[in-house]
C-alpha cells in the first residue's frame, strides 16, 4: 500500500508539473499540424546502484540520461551550440514515474545545434518504488525499472526511441554489496499510467540483478539448521530421563523462536511466503513435533512401556533427519 501510495502522489506530481510548465513555452511540440510525432532519442547510463529494500520494495539509483529532438524553430546563426533555460523552449517534459524520492544534480537547461537540433541532459539520484517478487527469497532474481514518461503529451504528439549514434549502458561496478548485476535493457513503449486514461509515450531502463545468497546460507540457513539438529539429541536419550528430554526440545523450540525475532529484519515483511518463511515455519513445527514426542514418550516410559517408547525413538532417529533434510531440498532446490 504504501508503495502504490507514493507512485500515486508521484504520479499527480508529474502531471501537475505539466500544466504548470507549458505556459513557459511555446506547449506546441515542433512536429505540430505535420500529423507526426515529435521524435525523442533517449541515452542512459546507469551511474551506480546504492542499495535495494525488499522490505519497502524500493530501490536507490543514480542515472544520467540524455533527451535529444529536433525543433526547427529554435534554430541559429550561431558557429555551436547555445544553451536556454529549460523553461525557454518546447520539451516533452520528461518525468520518471515511480520515483519516490529523488534529486536532480544537474541545471535544467538545453544545448542547441545551430539546425536546431535540442539535448537536455539530466542525472537523477534518489529512491525508486518497484514492485518485487519475493517468493523465492533468498534466491530470488529481480528486475529493477526505472520508467519516463512524457506527461502531458499524447502518444500523437511525442514518440521515444532509444538513440542509435551514442551507446547507453552501465557502470563496470556498483556500490551494491549483496546484488549481482546480469545485464540492462532499455524500450520505448506506450501505455496508460492509471486505468481509463490515455495513454502515454514512455521509456523504460530494466536492470536484471541476482541476489547474492551466501551471506544467507552462511548466517541464517545453516544456523538455523544446527538449531533443529539440536532438538534431535532427545531420541538419543533414555525415554526414563523425561526431564532431560523435555529439556533439551523445550530449550532448541525456545532458541528456534529467538532467532525468528532476530532474523525479522533480513526477512522481507510480504503477504505471502518467501522460501526462507517456509522453511523457517517448517523447522518451527518439526522442533515443536520432537518437543511432542519427547512428551509423548516420558509419559509411556512413566506407564511401563517404555519398550514402545525406545522403538519410537529408534524410528525418529531416522525418520525426522530424513524428513527435514527432504524439506530443506524441496524449498531451496525444488
Amino acid at each position: 500500500m504504501k508503495t502504490v501510495t507514493s507512485r500515486f502522489v508521484a504520479l499527480l506530481f508529474c502531471w501537475f508539473a505539466c500544466f504548470t510548465s507549458h505556459g513557459m513555452a511555446n506547449d506546441r511540440h515542433p512536429n505540430y499540424g505535420t500529423g507526426e510525432p515529435t521524435k525523442v532519442d533517449m541515452r542512459y547510463v546507469v551511474v551506480d546502484i546504492d542499495g535495494v529494500n525488499s522490505a519497502i520494495q524500493s530501490f536507490t539509483l543514480n542515472i544520467f540520461y540524455k533527451a535529444k529532438w529536433h525543433d526547427p524553430r529554435e534554430a541559429h546563426d550561431g558557429d555551436s551550440a547555445i544553451t536556454k533555460a529549460l523553461r525557454e523552449v518546447w520539451h516533452p517534459n520528461i518525468q520518471i514515474s515511480n520515483r519516490q524520492k529523488t534529486f536532480n544534480t544537474m541545471d535544467e537547461v538545453v544545448k542547441i545545434e545551430p539546425d536546431g537540433t535540442v539535448i537536455q541532459s539530466q542525472r537523477v539520484w534518489g529512491d525508486f518504488s518497484q514492485i518485487l517478487d519475493l517468493k523465492d527469497f533468498p534466491f530470488d532474481s529481480q528486475k529493477f525499472e526505472v520508467t519516463m514518461v512524457s506527461v502531458g503529451y499524447s502518444t500523437d504528439e511525442v514518440e521515444f526511441a532509444l538513440e542509435k549514434d551514442l551507446p547507453s549502458g552501465i557502470s563496470r561496478q556498483f556500490s551494491l554489496p549483496d546484488w549481482e548485476i546480469l545485464g540492462h535493457k532499455s524500450w520505448a513503449h506506450q501505455s496508460s499510467i492509471f486505468e481509463g486514461m490515455d495513454a502515454a509515450s514512455m521509456f523504460t531502463v530494466s536492470l536484471e540483478a541476482k541476489r547474492y545468497n551466501e551471506y544467507y546460507v552462511i548466517k541464517v540457513i545453516l544456523p538455523l539448521f544446527l538449531i533443529v539438529a539440536m532438538s534431535w539429541i532427545v531420541f538419543w536419550i533414555d525415554p526414563e530421563q523425561a526431564g532431560t528430554q523435555i529439556g533439551v526440545a523445550t530449550t532448541s523450540m525456545l532458541t528456534l523462536i529467538a532467532y525468528r525475532f532476530s532474523i525479522d529484519n533480513l526477512v522481507p515483511a510480504v503477504s505471502y511466503l518467501t522460501r526462507m518463511d517456509t522453511f523457517i515455519l517448517s523447522s518451527t513445527l518439526l522442533v515443536f513435533a520432537t518437543l511432542g514426542e519427547a512428551v509423548l514418550t516420558s509419559v509411556l516410559g512413566k506407564y511401563g512401556k517404555a519398550h514402545i517408547a525406545l522403538r519410537m525413538d529408534r524410528w525418529c532417529r531416522l525418520i525426522v533427519p530424513a524428513g527435514f533434510f527432504a524439506l530443506a531440498c524441496h524449498v531451496f532446490l525444488g
